[in-house]
């Protein structure tokens, strides 16, 4: 006889219920044997165990129920205009993993986000592009300042020459 841990007769008897409703697809025979012999046992009948079977099964029907509704809810929910703004403001570091705000984009598309979804997304792209060209915008002014001639730099070296008595 094969010894499982926790043992069989230690288990509760909604467990050694489990294990024979369950069968073979995740449990050995010898476990489903042991289960039965147990469940005699102890006077549960089979009348007792369908109860708690249709109890479950009426369980799991509820919340894939709820679970359905809930997926049909979050398809129209839509950011407020602070945290979209908040959203575009702070992009880039969203993208680079620094930040986090709320659920990530596969978290809202497997929670059937949809109009989420679209908005994250559309606000990640446009405030990572405009923080971008703002960047690109402030570097080439500061490069036109950093270029930009003095005014003793604009005098002719010919004018220069003559100044400094080399002509």
């Amino acid at each position: 006889m094969i010894e499982f841990s926790p043992p069989i007769s230690e288990r509760t008897t909604q467990e050694l219920v489990e294990i024979v409703y369950l069968g073979k697809d995740h449990w050995n025979e010898e476990a489903i044997r042991q289960s039965k012999l147990e469940l005699k046992k102890r006077n549960v009948s089979k009348k007792e165990q369908e109860k708690l079977i249709a109890k479950w099964e009426k369980e799991a029907n509820e919340y894939f129920t709820e679970l359905e509704n809930t997926l049909e809810q979050n398809q129209f929910e839509s950011y407020t205009r602070i945290r979209m703004l908040y959203i575009f403001a702070v992009a880039p570091f969203i993208l680079s993993g620094s930040w986090s705000v709320g659920k990530d984009l596969f978290e809202l598309r497997n929670e059937n986000f949809t109009l989420k979804f679209k908005q994250r997304l559309l606000l990640l792209i446009t405030g990572t592009l405009f923080w971008t060209g703002l960047f690109i915008y402030g570097f080439k002014k500061s490069e036109e300042k950093r270029l930009k001639l003095s005014p003793e730099d604009k005098i002719e070296i010919s004018d220069w020459k003559k100044k400094h008595g080399y002509e």
